[in-house]
């Protein structure tokens, strides 16, 4: 059994599991793996470079202070530039949007929070490119290569899941942060399932985008494919981003839907008011409604076999812990004695 591709029986595949290849189409992967491959990274690795070049020069004496109005003009669209680009060059040439993009009166309503349903990486990016908001992500997301540098220039709001369920103040404090810097005017983004599915559904939503009370600017992502899953979910990032650039061509669609403003009742009941911009985009969308959340979607990786590393190195601290604390009990037992 693989432990760094989850594997299953198709009805198993549920919420998070992926669809496995046909032997047809693994073979088109390894000749993908050999002709295109090396060509998209010949390409990715100068643009990164570039735009990252060009978006940290943007960055200079910047601080922790809001950009002036030409530094964000600049910011902006260097960061459409470099986020398209990137899209481009791992193949998704064109991406159908359905909608109009509508943002809240600045004047009445000077912060928002951009959410959407989470399947993969390419969301995310594609929300960076047109919105350009602070994003709440894993703490990890610092350790990967390019993109972690931005996600801290961009004030990412980062957070350690696995400490969360140790430490009853962690949530709190990510809370605050998130309070705090839409109640300063700023824009946050989020995918409020709080994980990654396989796109057939959408996942209960936390709270934490819906504490401030501020509108929210709803997305839906889904991705069209007749090859190599892109759902982020029982696959290395490694495997995960290898898989996508050795498609000749991938798929993604993005719909817009309206602004949506809190009643007062759900400004004073997060939860309320997830629950219904969730409705709003299960009703949107034609999505199933998935009652999975992240806890379980661990308990459906351990079963078929994935090793999920973020966990895997979070429990071996955890052992390595308890140990320390057993020999330190028994260091005290035998001087006691």
């Amino acid at each position: 059994m693989s432990k760094t591709i989850g594997t299953y029986k198709p009805e198993q595949r549920g919420v998070f599991g992926r669809y496995p290849l046909s032997t047809p189409h693994l073979l088109k992967m390894y000749l993908g793996y050999l002709l295109i491959v090396p060509i998209r990274l010949c390409l990715l690795i100068p643009h990164h470079l570039i735009c990252i070049a060009l978006i940290t020069l943007s960055l200079v004496g910047s601080g922790s202070s809001p950009m002036g109005p030409v530094r964000s003009f600049f910011y902006s669209w260097l960061i459409f530039l470099w986020q398209r680009g990137h899209l481009f060059l791992c193949g998704y040439y064109y991406i159908p949007t359905k909608g109009k993009k509508e943002l809240p009166d600045p004047a009445q309503h000077p912060s928002y929070v951009v959410i959407g349903n989470h399947v993969g990486w390419m969301e995310v990016g594609w929300t960076f490119g047109q919105y350009t908001p602070s994003f709440v992500g894993k703490s990890s997301i610092r350790n990967i290569p390019l993109f972690g540098r931005i996600a801290v220039a961009n004030r990412t709001i980062f957070i350690d899941r696995m400490a969360a369920k140790s430490s009853s103040s962690a949530q709190p404090s990510v809370t605050d942060q998130i309070v705090e810097r839409l109640r300063a005017g700023g824009k946050v983004g989020m995918f409020p399932e709080g994980t990654t599915s396989n796109g057939t559904g959408i996942c209960p939503f936390k709270s934490g985008a819906f504490v401030a009370g501020v509108p929210v600017v709803p997305l839906i992502f889904k991705y069209p494919y007749c090859s190599f899953d892109p759902a982020f979910c029982s696959v290395s990032l490694k495997w995960q981003m290898l898989g996508t650039l050795a498609q000749g061509v991938n798929f993604m669609t993005a719909e817009y839907l309206p602004v949506y403003y809190p009643s007062e009742a759900e400004k004073n009941d997060p939860k309320l008011y997830a629950a219904n911009v969730r409705k709003v985009m299960l009703d949107a969308s034609g999505l199933l409604d998935n009652k999975e959340v992240y806890e379980d979607k661990l308990k459906w990786e351990k079963e078929v076999g994935y090793l999920n590393k973020e966990v895997a190195a979070k429990e071996k601290k955890e052992e390595e812990a308890r140990r320390l604390n057993a020999a330190g009990s028994d260091i005290e037992v035998t001087s006691a004695v």
